[in-house]
């Protein structure tokens, strides 16, 4: 999708991970970032500095905790300023999540002295106390992510401070407020898909952006191949030509594995002239599942069984199963021939045990 929009505003899409159900997409208009007046935690340090401007420094001045994407509660505290209109209000802030894994899952689960607390916003009442005005505020998904908070009628009081606490491993970068957000000057332009090919690239090289609490980022021109982790086994999508299956969300897809890549085409030749002081963005949807190796992950040693849009949960029970008409099922014999096993892998592990 291609937008385009007066240059004297910039666009967002909300990248928080919440639970279903999933909100419909909604593009942002800002104009003015508007700062906060401060910026602190719970223990009144100042952290303004931090967060004025998206520049790969992190608030990260707390205590991590037993394990990977858990820390101490923590709370940042936010002054908006003399706002006297409330009604149409969005808080941005720019950040990366390091998550838990599956592994980490299972042993808080089985743990009556950890959880995991969803980030959630408060403001104050009219008796002076903070007050949960957004239960599941949700997180960013991923790295260098941007989550809007909607804040129009939200506060309870004449107060324009605003409380998030969390105890998820998150590390924000910026953070700004905006007010009106009007849809009305964007131009929508879908583009056709015209081209998709599957093969086989490698691993780009990867390194810290923003230092020791920035996340893993990635070098695309620098390239290792070779086995790298241990394989899920399974057929997997044949390398060539797969534009037919991106076409639509349709239970067919592609399944890719570790050192996949996939390049696709769009036709541009017939969008609209640009105005003058008009500027062009692209929105890619995608719809997919990920399912990594993790020993406590769902069949995290094999492909199958194949997720499809209307289950329920995964894994699923005998009752669900990936839909088996004649289209599916060519699809299978067709496109997903290429047999992946761990046999690259074991042979690997064992010629370093002889080391």
């Amino acid at each position: 999708m291609v937008l385009d929009h007066p240059d004297s505003f910039d666009i967002f899409v909300d990248e928080r991970f919440v639970p279903p159900p999933f909100p419909k997409l909604r593009v942002y208009s800002v104009g003015e970032k508007c700062a906060p007046r401060s910026a602190r935690d719970g223990k009144g340090n100042d952290l303004l500095s931090l967060v004025v401007a998206k520049d790969d420094q992190y608030v990260s001045n707390f205590k991590r905790g037993k394990y990977q994407g858990i820390t101490e509660m923590k709370d940042l505290i936010l002054d908006l300023g003399p706002l006297s209109q409330t009604d149409s209000l969005f808080l941005f802030l720019n950040g990366w999540i390091f998550p838990t894994d599956a592994s980490i899952n299972v042993n808080i689960s089985q743990s009556t002295e950890i959880q995991i607390i969803s980030p959630y916003l408060q403001v104050f009442n009219e008796r002076g106390q903070w007050e949960t005005v957004i239960e599941n505020l949700g997180f960013p998904m991923g790295k260098d992510k941007t989550i809007v908070a909607d804040l129009s009628g939200k506060f309870l009081s004449s107060d324009r401070q605003v409380r998030i606490r969390t105890n998820m491993e998150i590390y924000w970068d910026y953070i700004y407020f905006s007010s009106g957000n009007s849809e009305a000057s964007i131009r929508y332009t879908p583009l056709t898909l015209t081209s998709a090919d599957l093969h086989y690239r490698g691993y780009s090289r990867m390194y810290r952006k923003g230092g020791r609490y920035g996340p893993h980022w990635f070098d695309y021109d620098d390239v290792s191949v070779g086995q790298k982790w241990r394989d899920l086994i399974g057929n997997y999508t044949r390398y060539g030509d797969v534009q037919e299956l991106l076409l639509e969300g349709d239970d067919k897809y592609i399944i890719a594995n570790a050192g996949d890549e996939v390049t696709i085409e769009f036709d541009a030749t017939q969008l609209p002239h640009l105005p003058p002081k008009w500027r062009r963005d692209f929105l890619i949807y995608s719809e997919g599942w990920v399912k990594d190796g993790d020993l406590n992950t769902a069949y995290g040693k094999t492909v199958l069984p194949l997720p499809f849009r209307a289950m329920t949960q995964y894994p699923y029970g005998e009752e669900e199963f990936y839909p088996s008409d004649p289209d599916h099922t060519n699809y299978l014999k067709q496109y997903n021939t290429r047999k992946v096993t761990t046999e690259i892998y074991q042979t690997l592990i064992q010629r370093s045990s002889h080391f």
